[in-house]
């Protein structure tokens, strides 16, 4: 969040003041409420500017002036319900005070009201549409909201007027990425560190971009340069660790997720992720603890619910993996994977088929052309004995993924059970070609 003092104008108006001391107020009342070079405490400005508006004596401007500095130093004390009164109170006696209108925006914002936050950036800019701080600042709102394309305009008009700020870059380029336009979002990234070699976070935000892109080679370069600037930034650390994650180089994913939980212990996502890739590893329990660790952290992350019900289901805990899928779903009711999950869940454990049905069902239904989706569905359907409601959804499969040796395999088996031995004997042929190891795979389905 930007903020402006405008502390020029403090010091021109107490000079004033000072030149004419029988129509203003004490020059040490003005010193404290000004508090240009912040040589006062919050409260010795509060006093300050308290003392004139007091007073009453001062021309419109002047007061306007008293009550935005008491603003700010409420705002610094992180009293933003005075603040916001204060701001009020100038732009009463100022009604084209820009800066009251930018601060009382921010104030706004932080309590968690980014409408009226923003009708304050607007009005801001409307009597200084040159106005680079309320600019950003609604563009930051916007690109919170998700409204990248008015974020991405707000944020132009700002380089616009002050063209060598390296966060305004920074800022639009993240934009960039959020909409999922990479190649822009590298552009800007690309200024922001050519007008600050040594600017941490562009590095860390470029080598995202990278990872998102899937150049891993990049990405890593770039975030081994922001880890150099600063080698205790969580989130660059925890960055890197997902490019290694995308590499399955495991140990230093771990090592650099645990770095980043030794300097942030509330940082969920690095648990989540370190859960991810000791659930890759093979080891279980590590990961079951880094996602309960995550989930109190973050109890409405569907997503790690999900990954602590797939650790679950690896260690054929499948009550508490069904439990965890349907509260993943419970707070995403369209989170697919997890719905399918389940579904796979129940088909693996042989229970509750119908309800398994119904959910590979509900997940079709959005997603009808998602393979493991149709896979698990016909795991269903043959535990179910209904083969040939199998069989479709096998050839569905195949259709969209030829390679598929499990699936192909299956087939077979459905095929053979329906008599067609040809078909179940060049299915199974193909699938062995595909992958040799097949048979022991389907073994692990629980189908005889």
């Amino acid at each position: 969040m930007r903020f402006e003092y405008f502390a020029s104008v403090y010091t021109c108006v107490a000079a004033l003041l000072v030149a004419a001391p029988a129509a203003a107020q004490p020059a040490r009342d003005w010193a404290r409420c000004a508090n240009d070079t912040n040589a006062y405490s919050s409260e010795k400005a509060i006093k300050g500017c308290t003392a004139i508006i007091k007073a009453g004596r001062g021309e419109r401007r002047e007061l306007a002036i008293a009550f935005y500095n008491r603003a700010n130093a409420f705002y610094g004390a992180g009293d933003f319900d005075r603040a916001i009164d204060d701001y009020g109170a100038a732009i009463r006696l100022d009604p084209t005070y820009a800066s009251a209108f930018s601060n009382r925006g921010n104030a706004y914002s932080l309590k968690g009201d980014p409408d009226k936050a923003i009708a304050d950036y607007d009005a801001a800019i409307r009597f200084n549409p040159n106005y680079t701080i309320a600019l950003s600042n609604r563009a930051d709102i916007y690109r919170t909201k998700g409204d990248f394309d008015r974020a991405i305009a707000d944020y132009s008009a700002a380089i616009q007027a002050s063209p060598k700020r390296a966060r305004l870059f920074l800022d639009r380029g993240s934009a960039y990425r959020g909409k999922g336009d990479i190649k822009n979002a590298v552009a800007d990234f690309d200024q922001a560190i050519k007008l600050d070699p040594k600017y941490a976070d562009a590095h860390l935000s470029r080598g995202l971009a990278h990872y998102d892109a899937n150049d891993y080679d990049r990405a890593m370069a770039d975030l081994n340069q922001a880890i150099n600037l600063n080698h205790r930034q969580p989130k660059a650390l925890y960055s890197r660790g997902l490019v290694y994650t995308a590499r399955h180089d495991y140990d230093r994913a771990i090592a650099d997720y645990s770095e980043a939980i030794r300097l942030d212990h509330a940082f969920a996502h690095a648990y989540g992720n370190r859960a991810r890739a000791f659930r890759a590893r093979g080891n279980l329990d590590h990961a079951i603890a880094d996602f309960n660790e995550s989930l109190s952290l973050d109890p409405n992350n569907a997503n790690d619910f999900n990954g602590r019900g797939l650790a679950y289901l690896d260690a054929k805990n499948y009550d508490q993996a069904i439990a965890d899928f349907t509260k993943a779903s419970e707070l995403d009711p369209r989170y697919t994977f997890a719905i399918s999950n389940r579904c796979w869940t129940r088909g693996l454990a042989d229970r509750e088929l119908r309800a398994a049905l119904a959910d590979c069902d509900a997940v079709l239904t959005m997603k009808p052309d998602d393979v493991a989706t149709l896979d698990r569905r016909a795991l269903v359907y043959m535990k179910m004995s209904e083969i040939e409601k199998a069989i479709a959804d096998y050839d569905a499969v195949l259709r969209l993924d030829p390679d598929d040796a499990l699936a192909r395999y299956s087939r077979g088996v459905a095929r053979e059970r329906l008599g067609d031995v040809a078909g179940a004997s060049a299915d199974r042929a193909a699938a062995q070609l595909l992958q040799p190891g097949v048979a022991d795979a389907f073994k692990k389905l629980g189908l005889r």
